[in-house]
Protein backbone atom coordinates (compact mmCIF):
# COMPACT_ATOMS: atom_id res chain seq x y z
CA UNK A 1 0.00 0.00 0.00
CA UNK A 2 1.34 3.53 -0.97
CA UNK A 3 -0.27 7.37 0.10
CA UNK A 4 -0.11 9.35 -2.30
CA UNK A 5 0.54 13.45 -0.94
CA UNK A 6 -0.88 15.97 -3.31
CA UNK A 7 1.75 17.17 -5.73
CA UNK A 8 4.06 14.24 -5.28
CA UNK A 9 5.01 10.72 -6.94
CA UNK A 10 4.29 7.62 -5.31
CA UNK A 11 7.70 6.41 -4.06
CA UNK A 12 8.72 2.78 -2.52
CA UNK A 13 7.88 2.91 1.01
CA UNK A 14 10.06 2.16 4.18
CA UNK A 15 9.61 -1.26 5.68
CA UNK A 16 10.15 -1.93 9.13
CA UNK A 17 9.26 -5.18 11.45
CA UNK A 18 5.50 -4.86 12.36
CA UNK A 19 3.79 -4.55 16.08
CA UNK A 20 3.38 -8.76 17.35
CA UNK A 21 -0.29 -7.81 16.83
CA UNK A 22 -0.01 -9.36 12.93
CA UNK A 23 0.60 -12.42 12.25
CA UNK A 24 3.95 -13.61 11.49
CA UNK A 25 4.63 -16.73 9.66
CA UNK A 26 8.06 -18.29 10.14
CA UNK A 27 9.72 -20.55 7.86
CA UNK A 28 12.91 -21.95 8.82
CA UNK A 29 16.00 -23.04 6.47
CA UNK A 30 16.65 -26.39 6.02
CA UNK A 31 20.37 -25.08 6.81
CA UNK A 32 18.15 -24.62 10.44
CA UNK A 33 20.84 -21.09 10.46
CA UNK A 34 18.02 -18.54 10.72
CA UNK A 35 14.06 -17.79 10.45
CA UNK A 36 12.59 -15.62 7.96
CA UNK A 37 9.57 -13.56 8.92
CA UNK A 38 6.97 -13.56 6.45
CA UNK A 39 4.21 -10.70 6.64
CA UNK A 40 0.45 -11.13 6.68
CA UNK A 41 -0.16 -8.23 4.66
CA UNK A 42 -4.41 -9.39 4.91
CA UNK A 43 -4.49 -9.54 8.29
CA UNK A 44 -2.99 -6.33 9.91
CA UNK A 45 -4.10 -5.10 12.78
CA UNK A 46 -5.44 -1.00 13.08
CA UNK A 47 -2.14 -0.62 15.77
CA UNK A 48 -0.22 -1.56 12.71
CA UNK A 49 -1.56 -0.32 10.00
CA UNK A 50 -0.98 3.28 12.08
CA UNK A 51 2.37 2.62 12.80
CA UNK A 52 2.91 2.06 8.91
CA UNK A 53 1.57 5.16 7.75
CA UNK A 54 3.26 6.80 10.03
CA UNK A 55 6.79 5.27 8.75
CA UNK A 56 6.01 6.53 5.37
CA UNK A 57 5.00 10.07 6.54
CA UNK A 58 8.37 10.39 8.29
CA UNK A 59 10.16 8.45 5.45
CA UNK A 60 8.84 11.35 2.91
CA UNK A 61 9.34 14.06 5.22
CA UNK A 62 13.27 12.80 5.44
CA UNK A 63 13.37 12.09 1.52
CA UNK A 64 12.04 15.22 0.71
CA UNK A 65 13.95 17.29 3.36
CA UNK A 66 10.97 18.58 5.01
CA UNK A 67 10.06 18.20 9.09
CA UNK A 68 7.85 15.41 9.96
CA UNK A 69 4.11 15.88 9.58
CA UNK A 70 2.72 17.64 12.65
CA UNK A 71 -0.24 15.13 12.80
CA UNK A 72 1.89 12.42 12.73
CA UNK A 73 1.44 10.10 15.67
CA UNK A 74 3.97 7.87 17.63
CA UNK A 75 2.72 5.16 17.63
CA UNK A 76 4.54 2.62 19.97
CA UNK A 77 6.01 -0.49 18.13
CA UNK A 78 7.10 -3.80 19.84
CA UNK A 79 10.01 -5.97 19.02
CA UNK A 80 9.18 -8.82 20.87
CA UNK A 81 9.49 -11.95 18.70
CA UNK A 82 6.95 -14.54 19.25
CA UNK A 83 8.17 -17.39 21.34
CA UNK A 84 10.89 -19.81 19.35
CA UNK A 85 11.93 -17.16 17.06
CA UNK A 86 15.41 -15.31 16.72
CA UNK A 87 15.31 -11.85 18.33
CA UNK A 88 13.92 -9.41 15.51
CA UNK A 89 16.17 -7.32 13.78
CA UNK A 90 17.11 -3.67 14.69
CA UNK A 91 15.18 -0.77 12.21
CA UNK A 92 16.71 -0.01 9.00
CA UNK A 93 17.89 3.49 7.99
CA UNK A 94 15.93 5.00 5.70
CA UNK A 95 16.36 4.09 2.10
CA UNK A 96 18.25 6.19 -0.09
CA UNK A 97 17.14 6.31 -3.50
CA UNK A 98 19.29 7.18 -6.33
CA UNK A 99 18.42 11.24 -7.57
CA UNK A 100 16.44 11.43 -11.17
CA UNK A 101 17.57 13.50 -13.87
CA UNK A 102 14.92 15.38 -16.10
CA UNK A 103 15.10 15.93 -19.50
CA UNK A 104 15.16 19.51 -21.22
CA UNK A 105 11.90 18.88 -22.69
CA UNK A 106 10.26 17.81 -18.75
CA UNK A 107 12.08 20.42 -17.45
CA UNK A 108 10.75 23.77 -19.88
CA UNK A 109 7.33 22.42 -20.07
CA UNK A 110 4.81 22.33 -16.94
CA UNK A 111 1.95 20.15 -17.31
CA UNK A 112 0.48 21.18 -14.18
CA UNK A 113 -1.51 19.26 -11.42
CA UNK A 114 -3.99 16.68 -11.51
CA UNK A 115 -7.28 18.03 -12.29
CA UNK A 116 -8.58 16.76 -9.19
CA UNK A 117 -5.43 18.51 -7.12
CA UNK A 118 -7.02 21.60 -5.33
CA UNK A 119 -3.66 21.90 -3.27
CA UNK A 120 -0.87 22.94 -4.99
CA UNK A 121 2.12 21.07 -3.65
CA UNK A 122 4.79 22.54 -1.35
CA UNK A 123 7.14 24.58 -2.39
CA UNK A 124 10.17 22.81 -1.38
CA UNK A 125 8.88 19.50 -2.86
CA UNK A 126 8.43 20.75 -6.14
CA UNK A 127 11.98 22.04 -6.67
CA UNK A 128 13.17 18.79 -5.05
CA UNK A 129 11.17 16.60 -7.93
CA UNK A 130 12.74 18.80 -10.16
CA UNK A 131 16.24 17.77 -9.52
CA UNK A 132 15.04 14.58 -10.16
CA UNK A 133 16.53 12.67 -13.05
CA UNK A 134 14.97 10.72 -15.98
CA UNK A 135 16.50 6.50 -16.10
CA UNK A 136 19.48 7.00 -18.13
CA UNK A 137 18.21 4.79 -21.22
CA UNK A 138 15.39 7.07 -21.79
CA UNK A 139 17.74 10.65 -21.50
CA UNK A 140 19.40 9.24 -23.62
CA UNK A 141 17.51 7.94 -26.44
CA UNK A 142 14.09 9.58 -25.89
CA UNK A 143 11.06 8.25 -26.09
CA UNK A 144 10.05 5.59 -29.06
CA UNK A 145 9.20 7.61 -32.19
CA UNK A 146 5.42 6.54 -33.49
CA UNK A 147 6.06 5.04 -36.62
CA UNK A 148 3.51 5.90 -39.93
CA UNK A 149 5.56 4.91 -42.73
CA UNK A 150 9.52 4.73 -42.54
CA UNK A 151 11.15 6.56 -44.89
CA UNK A 152 13.19 4.77 -47.85
CA UNK A 153 16.84 5.15 -47.34
CA UNK A 154 18.25 8.36 -49.23
CA UNK A 155 19.99 7.58 -52.27
CA UNK A 156 23.59 7.73 -51.22
CA UNK A 157 22.43 5.49 -48.26
CA UNK A 158 20.23 3.19 -50.95
CA UNK A 159 22.69 -0.16 -51.94
CA UNK A 160 23.21 -0.04 -55.31
CA UNK A 161 21.11 -3.03 -57.13
CA UNK A 162 22.39 -5.84 -57.79
CA UNK A 163 24.71 -6.02 -61.07
CA UNK A 164 23.53 -8.39 -64.01
CA UNK A 165 24.75 -11.42 -64.68
CA UNK A 166 27.37 -11.83 -67.39
CA UNK A 167 25.13 -14.62 -68.39
CA UNK A 168 21.86 -13.35 -69.10
CA UNK A 169 20.47 -17.02 -67.87
CA UNK A 170 18.72 -16.40 -64.15
CA UNK A 171 20.09 -18.62 -61.44
CA UNK A 172 17.85 -22.02 -60.05
CA UNK A 173 16.92 -19.67 -57.28
CA UNK A 174 15.91 -16.91 -59.07
CA UNK A 175 14.07 -18.62 -61.73
CA UNK A 176 10.33 -19.96 -61.25
CA UNK A 177 9.95 -20.92 -65.12
CA UNK A 178 11.60 -24.80 -64.33
CA UNK A 179 8.40 -25.04 -62.57
CA UNK A 180 6.83 -24.37 -65.59
CA UNK A 181 4.44 -21.25 -64.08
CA UNK A 182 2.34 -20.06 -67.13
CA UNK A 183 3.55 -16.35 -65.95
CA UNK A 184 5.60 -14.35 -66.51
CA UNK A 185 5.40 -15.04 -70.48
CA UNK A 186 8.42 -17.38 -71.01
CA UNK A 187 12.04 -15.51 -72.77
CA UNK A 188 13.95 -17.02 -75.02
CA UNK A 189 17.67 -15.08 -73.90
CA UNK A 190 16.37 -15.91 -70.27
CA UNK A 191 14.85 -12.40 -70.11
CA UNK A 192 12.26 -10.17 -72.11
CA UNK A 193 14.76 -7.35 -71.98
CA UNK A 194 17.06 -9.45 -73.47
CA UNK A 195 14.91 -10.78 -76.32
CA UNK A 196 13.68 -6.89 -77.24
CA UNK A 197 17.78 -6.29 -77.26
CA UNK A 198 17.75 -9.12 -79.83
CA UNK A 199 15.24 -7.83 -81.83
CA UNK A 200 16.84 -4.80 -82.08
CA UNK A 201 20.30 -6.09 -83.20
CA UNK A 202 21.02 -5.03 -86.82
CA UNK A 203 21.16 -9.11 -87.70
CA UNK A 204 17.30 -9.22 -87.34
CA UNK A 205 15.26 -8.16 -89.95
CA UNK A 206 12.03 -6.13 -89.86
CA UNK A 207 9.01 -6.56 -92.22
CA UNK A 208 8.05 -2.81 -91.62
CA UNK A 209 9.10 0.33 -90.33
CA UNK A 210 6.94 0.06 -87.04
CA UNK A 211 9.09 2.87 -85.66
CA UNK A 212 7.82 5.47 -87.60
CA UNK A 213 4.71 5.43 -85.92
CA UNK A 214 2.82 7.83 -83.24
CA UNK A 215 4.55 5.07 -80.56
CA UNK A 216 7.55 3.70 -81.38
CA UNK A 217 6.62 0.01 -80.13
CA UNK A 218 7.86 -2.85 -81.40
CA UNK A 219 5.16 -4.70 -83.70
CA UNK A 220 5.74 -7.86 -81.20
CA UNK A 221 4.49 -5.81 -77.94
CA UNK A 222 2.09 -3.57 -79.25
CA UNK A 223 -0.90 -3.77 -77.55
CA UNK A 224 0.60 -6.18 -75.17
CA UNK A 225 -0.41 -6.04 -71.31
CA UNK A 226 2.65 -7.45 -70.12
CA UNK A 227 4.36 -4.09 -70.34
CA UNK A 228 4.79 -0.18 -69.40
CA UNK A 229 6.16 1.66 -71.90
CA UNK A 230 7.72 5.48 -72.18
CA UNK A 231 8.68 6.49 -75.61
CA UNK A 232 9.91 10.34 -77.28
CA UNK A 233 11.04 11.23 -80.78
CA UNK A 234 13.74 13.68 -81.37
CA UNK A 235 15.76 14.80 -84.36
CA UNK A 236 19.58 14.93 -84.53
CA UNK A 237 19.39 17.20 -87.63
CA UNK A 238 16.70 18.07 -90.22
CA UNK A 239 17.02 15.21 -92.28
CA UNK A 240 17.08 12.48 -89.41
CA UNK A 241 14.28 11.35 -86.50
CA UNK A 242 15.32 9.19 -83.28
CA UNK A 243 12.62 6.79 -81.89
CA UNK A 244 13.67 6.11 -78.35
CA UNK A 245 11.56 3.89 -75.92
CA UNK A 246 12.27 2.07 -72.54
CA UNK A 247 9.96 -0.63 -71.49
CA UNK A 248 9.41 -2.35 -68.01
CA UNK A 249 8.62 -6.09 -68.85
CA UNK A 250 6.78 -8.39 -65.76
CA UNK A 251 9.61 -10.14 -65.63
CA UNK A 252 11.04 -6.42 -64.27
CA UNK A 253 13.75 -6.54 -66.63
CA UNK A 254 13.91 -3.65 -68.79
CA UNK A 255 15.23 -2.52 -71.81
CA UNK A 256 16.24 0.89 -73.59
CA UNK A 257 16.26 1.39 -77.23
CA UNK A 258 16.83 3.82 -80.54
CA UNK A 259 16.03 4.13 -84.11
CA UNK A 260 17.43 6.60 -85.98
CA UNK A 261 15.85 6.71 -90.15
CA UNK A 262 15.81 9.48 -92.47
CA UNK A 263 17.78 9.84 -95.54
CA UNK A 264 20.31 7.32 -94.88
CA UNK A 265 20.48 3.98 -93.34
CA UNK A 266 18.67 2.97 -90.54
CA UNK A 267 20.75 3.20 -87.30
CA UNK A 268 19.77 0.92 -84.47
CA UNK A 269 20.61 0.58 -80.40
CA UNK A 270 19.44 -0.81 -77.17
CA UNK A 271 20.57 -1.82 -73.69
CA UNK A 272 19.20 -4.00 -71.67
CA UNK A 273 18.94 -5.02 -67.75
CA UNK A 274 18.20 -8.65 -66.91
CA UNK A 275 15.44 -9.80 -64.30
CA UNK A 276 17.06 -8.67 -61.02
CA UNK A 277 18.64 -10.92 -58.53
CA UNK A 278 16.94 -11.77 -55.52
CA UNK A 279 16.95 -9.36 -52.36
CA UNK A 280 18.50 -10.09 -48.89
CA UNK A 281 15.77 -10.58 -46.06
CA UNK A 282 16.63 -7.05 -44.24
CA UNK A 283 16.24 -5.29 -47.59
CA UNK A 284 12.77 -7.31 -48.06
CA UNK A 285 11.68 -6.48 -44.36
CA UNK A 286 12.45 -2.89 -44.86
CA UNK A 287 10.76 -2.44 -47.83
CA UNK A 288 7.32 -4.01 -45.75
CA UNK A 289 7.84 -1.44 -43.31
CA UNK A 290 8.48 1.09 -46.00
CA UNK A 291 5.85 0.40 -48.95
CA UNK A 292 3.95 -2.62 -47.59
CA UNK A 293 2.53 -0.49 -44.42
CA UNK A 294 0.96 1.77 -46.80
CA UNK A 295 -0.77 -0.80 -49.29
CA UNK A 296 -2.09 -2.73 -46.80
CA UNK A 297 -3.64 0.40 -44.69
CA UNK A 298 -4.63 1.21 -47.76
CA UNK A 299 -6.69 -2.02 -48.45
CA UNK A 300 -7.90 -1.88 -45.13
CA UNK A 301 -9.73 1.12 -45.39
CA UNK A 302 -11.00 0.59 -48.36
CA UNK A 303 -12.46 -3.31 -47.39
CA UNK A 304 -14.19 -0.44 -44.34
CA UNK A 305 -15.44 1.96 -46.68
CA UNK A 306 -18.04 -0.47 -48.08
CA UNK A 307 -17.61 1.21 -51.96
CA UNK A 308 -15.65 -0.24 -54.88
CA UNK A 309 -12.30 0.98 -55.35
CA UNK A 310 -11.00 1.93 -58.94
CA UNK A 311 -13.29 0.44 -61.83
CA UNK A 312 -14.36 -2.26 -59.62
CA UNK A 313 -11.96 -4.90 -60.64
CA UNK A 314 -9.96 -7.17 -58.68
CA UNK A 315 -6.50 -6.06 -59.91
CA UNK A 316 -7.36 -2.12 -59.30
CA UNK A 317 -7.07 -2.67 -55.05
CA UNK A 318 -3.14 -3.44 -55.30
CA UNK A 319 -2.37 -0.98 -58.25
CA UNK A 320 -4.37 2.25 -56.11
CA UNK A 321 -2.61 0.89 -53.22
CA UNK A 322 0.78 1.23 -54.57
CA UNK A 323 0.07 4.52 -56.00
CA UNK A 324 -0.79 5.80 -52.70
CA UNK A 325 2.33 4.21 -51.34
CA UNK A 326 3.83 6.31 -54.26
CA UNK A 327 2.49 9.70 -53.15
CA UNK A 328 4.02 9.49 -49.75
CA UNK A 329 7.24 9.80 -51.60
CA UNK A 330 9.14 11.44 -54.05
CA UNK A 331 9.30 9.89 -57.58
CA UNK A 332 12.90 8.34 -56.90
CA UNK A 333 11.77 6.49 -54.10
CA UNK A 334 8.29 5.39 -55.42
CA UNK A 335 7.25 1.41 -55.63
CA UNK A 336 7.35 -0.62 -58.93
CA UNK A 337 3.98 -0.04 -59.98
CA UNK A 338 1.65 -3.35 -60.68
CA UNK A 339 3.09 -4.25 -64.49
CA UNK A 340 0.42 -6.94 -65.71
CA UNK A 341 0.37 -9.14 -62.86
CA UNK A 342 3.52 -8.50 -61.58
CA UNK A 343 3.62 -5.55 -58.22
CA UNK A 344 7.26 -5.53 -57.43
CA UNK A 345 9.72 -8.18 -55.79
CA UNK A 346 8.73 -12.03 -56.47
CA UNK A 347 8.43 -13.62 -52.64
CA UNK A 348 6.63 -17.20 -53.87
CA UNK A 349 5.28 -18.95 -56.78
CA UNK A 350 3.62 -22.24 -56.99
CA UNK A 351 0.54 -24.62 -57.93
CA UNK A 352 -0.69 -27.59 -56.16
CA UNK A 353 2.15 -30.09 -54.77
CA UNK A 354 4.81 -27.68 -56.19
CA UNK A 355 6.41 -24.24 -55.21
CA UNK A 356 9.59 -22.18 -54.97
CA UNK A 357 10.50 -19.98 -52.68
CA UNK A 358 12.74 -16.38 -53.35
CA UNK A 359 14.47 -13.84 -51.70
CA UNK A 360 15.58 -13.66 -47.88
CA UNK A 361 12.96 -12.68 -45.86
CA UNK A 362 11.15 -15.68 -43.54
CA UNK A 363 7.49 -15.03 -43.84
CA UNK A 364 4.43 -12.58 -46.37
CA UNK A 365 3.89 -9.69 -44.88
CA UNK A 366 1.02 -7.56 -44.61
CA UNK A 367 1.51 -5.43 -47.63
CA UNK A 368 2.12 -8.61 -49.99
CA UNK A 369 0.37 -8.84 -52.80
CA UNK A 370 -1.21 -11.88 -54.11
CA UNK A 371 -2.08 -12.86 -57.62
CA UNK A 372 -4.01 -16.01 -58.59
CA UNK A 373 -4.78 -17.86 -61.88
CA UNK A 374 -7.68 -20.31 -62.20
CA UNK A 375 -7.38 -21.53 -58.76
CA UNK A 376 -9.93 -23.90 -57.51
CA UNK A 377 -9.47 -24.06 -53.11
CA UNK A 378 -10.95 -25.50 -50.36
CA UNK A 379 -13.24 -23.37 -47.64
CA UNK A 380 -14.51 -25.30 -44.72
CA UNK A 381 -16.14 -28.60 -44.79
CA UNK A 382 -18.34 -30.47 -46.32
CA UNK A 383 -16.33 -30.19 -50.21
CA UNK A 384 -16.79 -26.38 -50.35
CA UNK A 385 -14.16 -24.38 -52.45
CA UNK A 386 -14.30 -20.97 -53.73
CA UNK A 387 -12.82 -20.24 -57.43
CA UNK A 388 -10.54 -17.39 -57.92
CA UNK A 389 -9.92 -16.06 -61.53
CA UNK A 390 -11.20 -15.59 -64.44
CA UNK A 391 -8.33 -16.63 -65.17
CA UNK A 392 -6.83 -13.73 -62.68
CA UNK A 393 -7.43 -12.64 -59.41
CA UNK A 394 -5.54 -9.59 -57.18
CA UNK A 395 -5.79 -9.61 -53.16
CA UNK A 396 -3.52 -7.68 -50.99
CA UNK A 397 -2.16 -9.04 -47.74
CA UNK A 398 -3.21 -7.79 -44.51
CA UNK A 399 -1.74 -9.99 -41.79
CA UNK A 400 1.57 -11.56 -41.80
CA UNK A 401 2.26 -15.11 -42.85
CA UNK A 402 4.58 -17.47 -41.33
CA UNK A 403 5.33 -20.83 -43.04
CA UNK A 404 4.72 -24.25 -41.62
CA UNK A 405 8.70 -24.95 -42.45
CA UNK A 406 11.34 -22.89 -43.14
CA UNK A 407 12.08 -21.39 -46.07
CA UNK A 408 15.02 -19.86 -47.96
CA UNK A 409 15.97 -18.17 -51.18
CA UNK A 410 15.57 -20.90 -53.93
CA UNK A 411 13.89 -23.32 -51.50
CA UNK A 412 11.51 -25.98 -52.65
CA UNK A 413 8.00 -25.20 -50.51
CA UNK A 414 4.53 -26.56 -51.46
CA UNK A 415 1.57 -24.91 -51.17
CA UNK A 416 0.17 -26.65 -48.08
CA UNK A 417 3.39 -25.39 -46.42
CA UNK A 418 2.56 -21.76 -46.69
CA UNK A 419 -0.31 -21.73 -44.62
CA UNK A 420 -3.33 -19.07 -44.36
CA UNK A 421 -3.39 -16.16 -46.46
CA UNK A 422 -5.86 -12.80 -44.78
CA UNK A 423 -6.56 -10.63 -47.76
CA UNK A 424 -8.42 -8.03 -49.05
CA UNK A 425 -9.62 -8.44 -52.23
CA UNK A 426 -12.69 -7.43 -54.40
CA UNK A 427 -14.57 -8.64 -57.31
CA UNK A 428 -16.69 -6.89 -60.20
CA UNK A 429 -19.04 -4.75 -58.87
CA UNK A 430 -18.37 -5.61 -55.24
CA UNK A 431 -16.63 -3.53 -52.49
CA UNK A 432 -13.52 -4.82 -51.00
CA UNK A 433 -13.95 -7.60 -48.11
CA UNK A 434 -11.44 -9.07 -46.05
CA UNK A 435 -11.36 -13.04 -46.34
CA UNK A 436 -8.93 -16.37 -45.64
CA UNK A 437 -7.80 -18.82 -47.52
CA UNK A 438 -5.29 -21.98 -46.74
CA UNK A 439 -2.90 -22.91 -49.36
CA UNK A 440 -2.94 -26.09 -48.18
CA UNK A 441 -6.35 -26.45 -49.30
CA UNK A 442 -5.12 -25.72 -52.80
CA UNK A 443 -6.96 -28.12 -55.72
CA UNK A 444 -6.06 -26.54 -58.74
CA UNK A 445 -4.26 -23.10 -60.18
CA UNK A 446 -1.16 -20.79 -59.80
CA UNK A 447 -0.31 -18.46 -56.83
CA UNK A 448 1.85 -15.97 -56.74
CA UNK A 449 3.22 -13.92 -53.83
CA UNK A 450 4.88 -10.32 -54.44
CA UNK A 451 6.37 -7.72 -52.14
CA UNK A 452 5.95 -4.14 -53.13
CA UNK A 453 9.80 -2.48 -53.33
CA UNK A 454 11.23 0.90 -54.46
CA UNK A 455 12.04 0.60 -58.08
CA UNK A 456 14.79 2.82 -58.21
CA UNK A 457 16.54 0.84 -55.40
CA UNK A 458 15.73 -2.56 -57.20
CA UNK A 459 15.70 -1.94 -60.52
CA UNK A 460 18.26 0.81 -60.41
CA UNK A 461 16.10 3.10 -62.60
CA UNK A 462 12.49 4.95 -63.30
CA UNK A 463 10.32 4.62 -66.38
CA UNK A 464 12.67 6.96 -68.12
CA UNK A 465 13.95 6.86 -71.66
CA UNK A 466 17.15 8.11 -69.85
CA UNK A 467 19.68 5.37 -68.90
CA UNK A 468 21.17 7.09 -65.14
CA UNK A 469 25.12 6.99 -66.01
CA UNK A 470 26.36 4.82 -63.60
CA UNK A 471 23.92 2.14 -63.90
CA UNK A 472 25.48 -1.17 -66.07
CA UNK A 473 23.71 -2.16 -68.25
CA UNK A 474 24.38 -5.39 -70.95
CA UNK A 475 23.94 -4.99 -75.45
CA UNK A 476 23.70 -8.30 -77.21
Amino acid sequence: MVRREKGSRPRVPLVRPLAKQSRLHHHRHESGTADVEKIDWANLSVEDKQAFFAWLDEFFARYLDGPPPSNARSVPISTKSPANTTPAAPPRPPLSLPSRRVSSREASQDTGPDPQDEVAPPAQAASSASRRNLPPLLSQQGPPKIKHYTKPLAPTEMPAPPLPNASTKPSHSADPTDLQMSFPPPAVNGSSAADLAAFMHPSTPWDTEWYNTSSPIPPHLNGSRDIRFAGSFGYSDPRSKTARGVILFSDLSMCWYSVTFGTGPVSRWARFRPRPEPLSGSVLQQAAETYGAAVASFAEHAAGAGRPVGHGECWDVAHEALLHAGSLFGPHDAPILSTSRAHGHLLFCGKPGVGRWRGGDDRFRAGDIVEWRSVRIGMGQYGAFSLLGDPDHTAVLVEDTVPRCSVADGQDVRPADVGVLTVVEQTAGSAPKRDSYDLAKLQQGEVWVYRPVGMVMYLGSTLSIDIPSRLETLAV
